[in-house]
């Protein structure tokens, strides 16, 4: 038979294989990305013979297409928070300028791309920013197949909108572990908020990919949905980190919730009163993002200074480097690039989740396999390991925590003759005499009560109050069953067995003892005239 040793065993391995398979997945994700842009060989970076600044702090560019042919029919050019209107001969023949109204005064982001052909000679592209801040964006235009361009983007992209989109599954599947496994492995909350964390941080991330910036046109996108996910990302990492790490700084901790809930509450007032937009306060959201990664950096090197090495804080150590690393690159390529700037943090931060999930995860069958250990070694201490009844540990712990004997009855029994069977036969079959008697007695009375070998070859019974039994009919049954093992089976020995019973009485019982005192003297009374009648 296959053991459940064996199955663990063949688990672990198949789930170290398909993390090396993921791992190397995302690996081939990442360096077979290419960084630019677009590299066919028909697609050229076209850059303006000159550029007028406007009063209104809009930038005029202007492309001579003359050298040209029909081979390059679209320009392309990506743009963020950036109102756009392209025109050849005074004549509007392209435009991304419509706000979002309600949810915000900008377009959003695009990657715009102008149909041209070889009767164009001139293009003017005016860029008007919704918003100071992306005043000084550097946009590169790009001239060639507007089909290839837009395939190109997609197929560079679709390695980062695949890590987050897995980044999103895992959370999903976090959420559905913990919904089936809650009670049963007495889960935790840090796998809720690494789920949350791990959805709002996936989301994020995906709203950014190109991939999403090529499909989805939705203004709301573009205009609330990453900041929602950018500042609804500390919470749960915060409240994570503290359980994770058992930090339990509840003064610290309720700051930064607090300041994270204000600061959320705030710059959504502030948004939708168009008085400073979420793109505009975007930098009150990173040092949140910067405050809430100091103070797991700081839980770390509190539990590294307590010499506190437990396996959590080397998984956190890792995987808080992991994060900063993203963090920070992330960060410095937001300001200093537009477009989908993240070439490190979706596969960083995909590690990350996986990593924190495996730990959890590990931590929690680890506690499953002490507790069944503990259950054994608990069974093992009040289970008789010849008979399989309950031993007399059991039976006097069952004794002492009795609190009310109304209505209980107790049966006891005692195999005759087992010393003459062990000094003729030998004690191997007086232990199969034992054996036999103990199945006989759990068959008949275990249905009613728990059974117990309280001594070498006594039995007890201990039937509830709530079990409406007919002792004597049992007994009779009992003796039925003896008489048929007797006749049928092929023993050197004749089974014989005496039985007495009990049920309390008030009036003559003072305890439990009492009343097993009662039981077994009605149990000699019936060995002695078992023996009159032999």
């Amino acid at each position: 038979m296959f053991k459940l040793s064996n199955l663990k065993g063949v688990k672990r391995r198949v789930n170290i294989v398909i993390l090396i398979i993921c791992a190397l997945l995302l690996g081939a994700c990442y360096f077979l990305t290419p960084n630019e842009t677009c590299n066919n060989s028909h697609t050229k970076v076209i850059k303006p013979y000159t550029v007028a600044n406007l009063p209104d702090g809009s930038k005029e560019y202007y492309f001579d297409l003359v050298d040209y042919d029909y081979k390059y029919s679209g320009i392309m050019f990506y743009t963020s928070h950036q109102f756009v209107q392209v025109h050849n001969a005074g004549k509007l023949i392209y435009s991304f300028d419509t706000p979002g109204g309600f949810w915000g005064s900008t377009p959003g982001a695009n990657y715009n791309f102008v149909e041209v052909n070889e009767k164009m000679l001139h293009v003017a592209v005016s860029i008007t920013p919704a918003y100071p801040q992306v005043a000084d964006q550097d946009i590169v235009f790009y001239i060639g197949s507007s089909y290839q361009m837009y395939k190109d983007i997609l197929v560079r992209s679709m390695p980062r909108f695949i890590a987050s989109m897995l980044i999103i599954l895992f959370s999903i599947i976090l959420f559905v572990y913990y919904i089936a496994m809650r009670k049963k492995q007495n889960l935790g909350r840090e796998i809720v908020h690494l789920a949350f964390f791990s959805f709002f941080l996936g989301s994020w991330t995906l709203n950014e990919s190109a991939v999403e910036v090529l499909i989805n046109k939705s203004v709301i996108f573009d205009s609330l949905v990453p900041y929602f996910c950018l500042m609804l990302v500390i919470p749960p990492f915060v409240l994570f980190v503290d359980e994770y790490l058992e930090l339990k700084s509840n003064a610290i901790r309720t700051i930064i919730l607090s300041l994270s809930i204000i600061q959320s509450s705030v710059l959504t007032v502030l948004h939708f009163t168009k008085i400073l937009e979420f793109r505009q306060s975007l930098v009150f959201i990173h040092v949140m993002l910067v405050i809430a990664a100091v103070y797991a950096l700081s839980g770390v090197l509190i539990q590294v200074s307590r010499q506190n090495m437990t396996h959590h804080v080397i998984v956190m150590s890792i995987g808080l480097s992991l994060m900063l690393l993203a963090l920070l690159v992330d960060i410095v390529k937001y300001y200093t690039h537009i477009g989908d700037s993240d070439y490190l943090g979706r596969y960083l931060f995909l590690v990350l989740v996986v990593l924190l999930a495996w730990d959890l995860i590990r931590d929690t069958y680890e506690i499953i396999e002490k507790g069944r250990r503990a259950k054994e070694l608990e069974v093992f201490a009040l289970t008789d390991s010849m008979t399989g009844l309950f031993n007399r540990n059991a039976f006097e712990t069952h004794v002492r925590m009795q609190n009310s004997i109304d209505g209980v009855t107790v049966v006891v029994a005692d195999a005759n003759g087992l010393k003459k069977c062990n000094d003729t036969y030998g004690h191997d079959v007086g232990d199969v005499y034992i054996t036999t008697v103990a199945n006989l007695f759990n068959k008949v009375y275990g249905k009613y009560g728990s059974c117990y070998r309280t001594g070498g070859d006594e039995f007890c019974c201990i039937i509830p109050s709530n079990k409406s039994v007919d002792v004597d009919r049992l007994k009779s049954i009992f003796a039925a069953k003896i008489y048929n093992t007797n006749l049928e089976g092929e023993y050197d020995f004749n089974i014989g067995v005496a039985v007495g019973h009990a049920k309390y009485n008030s009036a003559v019982d003072s305890d439990f003892k009492s009343l097993i005192k009662r039981a077994d003297t009605h149990m000699y009374e019936n060995k002695k005239e078992s023996k009159r009648i032999s």
